[in-house]
């Protein structure tokens, strides 16, 4: 039950990370990616997913949690859409790498952030490339692509990773001490990864 409520904790969060942005055309400066991020490396590769699904629903349900207060079926049709649906196997990735506990290294959790952050690029800008091509019928070249939603989020998104590393590496033992978080590996006998 704890859990579920954890989940249900970093999707309102998430939701907050969407509010808490700076309007640019098309992709906006976020602090969702933060979170997602957090989610993986908090509650390892269950749950930190399933409050990346419970927030995607929420957005798709009309709830006006999305990226700008935006919210509802619509949404699959944005050109960030692929970015959304990127924060399920991006705080999968980050809750996978993070569950060996043997050492609570501020560089491990660094890497990981960072090969998180490699993920959802790899799934968003694909999809943004095709929904601004295809759905939007905008004729944008890759390069062009790449300009809009990869070139003004590098450095924001490498110091999200290292802040979500530097908090994770000191917070997760904290709480793990406390009994206020599962240790990934105690996890990892009775889930599927």
């Amino acid at each position: 039950m704890r859990n579920l409520l954890l989940s249900a904790f970093f999707a309102v969060l998430t939701a907050v990370g969407g509010v808490l942005s700076i309007p640019v055309p098309l992709v906006p400066f976020t602090m969702q990616t933060f979170f997602v991020l957090m989610s993986g490396l908090f509650l390892g590769p269950k749950y930190g997913p399933l409050s990346q699904v419970i927030y995607i629903m929420m957005g798709l349900a009309g709830a006006p949690v999305l990226a700008g207060g935006a919210g509802g079926l619509q949404h699959v049709f944005s050109p960030t859409f692929g970015f959304l649906v990127a924060f399920v196997p991006v705080s999968w990735a980050a809750g996978f790498l993070a569950r060996d506990n043997s050492a609570a290294l501020y560089i491990k959790y660094v890497l990981i952030c960072l090969a998180a952050t490699v993920m959802l690029y790899l799934i968003g800008l694909p999809s943004f490339y095709f929904n601004m091509r295809y759905v939007l019928k905008t004729p944008v070249t890759i390069a062009e692509a790449l300009k809009i939603a990869l070139l003004p989020f590098i450095v924001p998104d490498l110091i999200k990773a290292v802040v979500a590393g530097g908090l994770a590496c000191k917070a997760i033992p904290v709480l793990r001490d406390a009994g206020l978080l599962e240790s990934h590996e105690s996890e990892s006998k009775r889930t599927w990864y």
